[in-house]
C-alpha cells in the first residue's frame, strides 16, 4: 500500500515539474503573408544565455607520496638533486602563482621557480619546479623538514 502511494505521489510530482517547465517556455510564431508566386520567408532569432563561472584548478605532482620530496640521508657540503615537482594550472582568468618557503635555509633547499609569476588564461599550463639541496656545514645533525607552498590566485 505504501509503495503504491509513493509511486502515485512521485508520478504527480514529475507531472507538476513538467507543467512548470512548459509554463516557462516561450513560443513565437512568425507568419509571412504575401501574394503571387514569390517565395515567402519567415525568420526568428533565439538568444542563448549562460553565466560562466570562474574556475581554477591547481594540481601538484611530487616524486613521493604524500606530497613529498625526500632526499633521504644527506651530508653537509654536498649538492643533491634536482628532484622535480610538477604543477598544472587550469584557469579561465589570468592568474598569478606565488611560492612561500619555510625551513629552506637550514637545509640549503633551493627551487627553480621564482617567487611569483603571472600567466594567461589557459586550459592547462604546466610548470616544473626543480628542488635541490646543498646542506650547509653549520646545520646540526638531525631530521629537518622544509615546506614549499604554491598559491594560485585569479586576477
Amino acid at each position: 500500500m505504501k509503495k503504491g502511494l509513493l509511486l502515485v505521489v512521485l508520478a504527480v510530482a514529475i507531472m507538476l515539474v513538467g507543467v512548470v517547465a512548459y509554463a516557462n517556455a516561450d513560443t513565437v510564431t512568425v507568419t509571412k503573408v504575401g501574394s503571387g508566386t514569390a517565395a515567402q520567408t519567415a525568420t526568428d532569432t533565439v538568444t542563448v544565455k549562460a553565466a560562466v563561472n570562474p574556475k581554477l584548478v591547481l594540481t601538484v605532482v611530487t616524486p613521493a607520496a604524500p606530497q613529498t620530496v625526500d632526499f633521504g640521508a644527506v651530508d653537509p657540503g654536498t649538492a643533491y638533486g634536482p628532484q622535480a615537482v610538477n604543477l598544472t594550472v587550469q584557469s579561465n582568468k589570468t592568474y598569478n602563482v606565488s611560492i612561500a618557503k619555510a625551513g629552506d635555509a637550514t637545509i640549503g633547499l633551493t627551487t627553480s621557480l621564482g617567487g611569483s609569476s603571472g600567466n594567461a588564461k589557459t586550459a592547462s599550463q604546466g610548470f616544473t619546479d626543480n628542488y635541490s639541496l646543498n646542506v650547509p656545514w653549520t646545520t646540526d645533525p638531525g631530521s629537518y623538514t622544509a615546506t614549499v607552498q604554491y598559491t594560485v590566485v585569479q586576477n
